[in-house]
């Protein structure tokens, strides 16, 4: 099957090799699940009842349940597309220290995000649990799409923290890679010097060893036998 030109360009481009990352794609699905949650529970999460015109949560008519749910996931949206926003500008980051920062905020809002979520589960299926069977006419469907997808929601959060952790360890600066260079310059200082070393090269000074040789060489030297003089006969 051949590719158009221009498809083929359009999937080489940055933008769509940015998308095609896994912690963009991460990103992009906790953003769409936390939408679906924000959007079920808005529209058909408020029900009457048979014999009342108020509205009540569908989740056992608690409005807290509702209201905690519609709040972290519009919450949980906005921080999916900020986060998305600082991706697309990571490149531009020059200082390593901030981008350290911004990736140690990004791994604890992660942890953060998944310990919301999975308290947000496990208290909107408590509730429904709790509900009387058709209490409301409407609505069901809605409150089984909002607890499902906040299900969802703590995979893709944890999945994301991990992510954020792999990139932590592996960008982090190493804090004694200069104590470890030192090092090796002095151990290298340190080494026994090579047979062409000028340490080798004797010393000629007043405390070198060729100038105390030759100051006590004439002391050590072994004394000459006298001459005998053989005198005339007058």
């Amino acid at each position: 099957m051949h590719i158009p030109e221009s498809l083929q360009d359009l999937a080489d481009s940055e933008a769509v090799q940015f998308l095609k990352r896994p912690k963009m794609i991460t990103r992009i699905f906790a953003g769409v699940f936390s939408l679906i949650v924000f959007s079920s529970l808005l529209t058909d999460g408020y029900q009457n009842k048979t014999d009342n015109s108020q509205l009540h949560c569908v989740l056992n008519s608690n409005n807290a349940a509702c209201s905690f749910a519609v709040g972290a996931s519009l919450l949980s949206f906005l921080s999916s597309l900020a986060f998305l926003a600082l991706d697309a500008h990571e490149v531009r980051l020059a200082s390593t220290r901030f981008k350290t920062a911004f990736q140690l905020l990004d791994l604890i809002l992660a942890v953060i995000w998944a310990g919301i979520w999975a308290v947000g589960f496990c208290f909107l299926a408590n509730q429904w649990h709790r509900s009387p069977p058709r209490y409301f006419l409407l609505g069901s469907n809605s409150a089984k799409a909002a607890i499902t997808f906040s299900f969802f929601s703590i995979l893709v959060w944890i999945f994301q923290a991990y992510l954020a952790f792999q990139e932590l360890r592996n960008d982090a600066p190493v804090p004694y890679k200069r104590s470890l260079d030192e090092g090796g310059v002095v151990l290298t200082s340190l080494s026994p010097p090579s047979a062409t070393s000028p340490v080798n090269t004797p010393t000629t000074g007043p405390h070198g060893p060729s100038y105390a040789c030759s100051s006590l060489s004439p002391y050590l030297s072994t004394p000459k036998a006298p001459r005998l003089a053989m005198m005339p006969d007058n």
